[in-house]
């Protein structure tokens, strides 16, 4: 099953010719296959569900990273037991899934590669907000990256591309004011539970979010990881928020004194003052805090490929 969405990207013919490409090269190895368009937002999680319970083997998000967590919340198992894998063909913007599993970004490579490679159950992230519940295989936070998934508007992210997330961010850098809300984590080793405050609050699953972000994260994590990778910037917001960029972009983060980097097996973010801050789930805006973030063991078969 390939699912796409025909009204997403920058030039719609090329991306649906794409997806084309990689079905004819699918079909030529005498593999059954479907193209799925949504019609909807969500409705990439509904086919991604059903394609499951039908049969399907495997499910391609044919897309970015936005696409790939719709298609994501029809395949995470609660119970541990994971039926159809997840397969991706990378026609996003930022593509940070596709890059940590070493993806060629030509759709057709990126199909073979994973065929050549083997399914792998792997945790994913969960959070949990207002009785809802919300998987992520790249990252989740609040702060800063929360109001720019916020403020970048779907027509903008489509006609910009990645260079949306900089102006956007550049904006928001220099117009807002973070305040501090409190995190409370049970570190991954020792079980401990420690609360203390910051201004930006990120559980990362990949080594690298590329571009301009690509130092943010420390690049120590992987999608096999069994505890989440947090990543506190601590206050003052106008100290610790360009410092952490600076000392990311020259990979010093190890001797940021605002930087606080730990292994949790779950985390909760709480608002301190009005108003609370935005959080965000793969660059998906979900909501303002509270949540709480967690891992959900062996819920995920994903495509490696042989490379991975």
């Amino acid at each position: 099953m390939l699912i796409y969405n025909p009204a997403a990207g920058r030039n719609r013919l090329r991306r649906l010719a794409q997806v084309r490409q990689v079905a004819v090269a699918l079909s030529a190895l005498e593999h059954s296959v479907e193209l799925i368009a949504t019609s909807a937002p969500g409705s990439a999680t509904q086919h991604a569900q059903d394609a499951a319970r039908g049969g399907a083997d495997i499910v391609f998000a044919c897309g970015g990273d936005g696409t790939i967590h719709e298609v994501l919340q029809g395949l995470a198992s609660k119970t541990g037991k994971p039926t159809a894998a997840l397969g991706i063909i990378p026609l996003g913007s930022a593509n940070a899934l596709a890059r940590h599993l070493r993806l060629s970004l030509d759709p057709v490579k990126a199909a073979l590669q994973q065929l050549q490679g083997a399914p792998l159950t792997i945790p994913v992230g969960q959070l949990t907000y207002c009785d809802q519940v919300r998987y992520f295989a790249v990252m989740a936070g609040a702060g800063p990256d929360g109001a720019l998934a916020y403020s970048l508007l779907p027509a903008q992210k489509s006609s910009l591309g990645r260079l949306a997330y900089y102006v956007h961010a550049a904006g928001l850098f220099t117009s807002l004011r973070f305040g501090p809300f409190e995190v409370e984590y049970i570190e991954a080793e020792s079980g401990v539970t420690t609360t203390l405050r910051a201004v930006s609050a990120i559980a990362v699953r990949v080594n690298d979010l590329g571009g301009l972000f690509s130092g943010l994260t420390g690049r120590r994590a992987s999608i096999r990881d069994a505890h989440l990778r947090l990543i506190l910037v601590r206050p003052p917001a106008a100290l610790s928020l360009p410092l952490w960029f600076v000392t990311g972009w020259l990979n010093l983060t190890r001797f940021n004194p605002l930087l606080h980097t730990v292994n949790v097996t779950e985390f909760t973010c709480r608002p301190i003052a009005v108003p609370a801050p935005n959080f965000q789930a793969d660059g998906e805006w979900l909501g303002h805090i509270p949540f709480k973030v967690s891992i959900l063991p062996n819920a995920l078969r994903i495509l490696l490929p042989a490379t991975h």
